[in-house]
């Protein structure tokens, strides 16, 4: 199982990061189904990196998260109809911040507080 979901994070930002550095020939309209895409992407993606690299903590898979959104961006500006967009940054990181809070909320506090009353109850 943790084979698959190494494959599922490496496959997940190769796609990421192929969409993101593929040139376009129209230029993207800035619409809020764009940062809409953004902040789904990275709401994902640091849920993905928080299960793949279990002894990070939040902060670092923010951070790592964060990093990578910044470098695709800058990457951007050198790209024909690419644009480094400040409010794609702003959607990639509240994505990310809510990505890491949900799985904090779902993960960390609903199913390790079962696995640990389970645990309870058996010893």
């Amino acid at each position: 199982m943790r084979k698959l979901i190494i494959w599922f994070y490496v496959l997940y930002v190769f796609i990421v990061t192929y969409f993101s550095l593929t040139p376009i020939e129209h230029k993207i309209s800035e619409s809020i189904w764009d940062k809409a895409a953004h902040f789904t992407a990275y709401l994902f993606l640091v849920m993905i990196v928080r299960r793949v690299h279990l002894r990070f903590n939040y902060l670092t898979c923010l951070v790592i998260c964060c990093s990578y959104s910044f470098i695709i961006e800058f990457i951007q500006y050198f790209i024909p109809n690419r644009q480094f967009d400040i409010l794609d940054m702003l959607a990639n990181v509240l994505g990310a911040v809510l990505g890491a809070i949900l799985y904090y909320l779902i993960i960390e506090r609903c199913f390790n507080k079962r696995s640990g009353v389970a645990a309870n109850t058996v010893e």
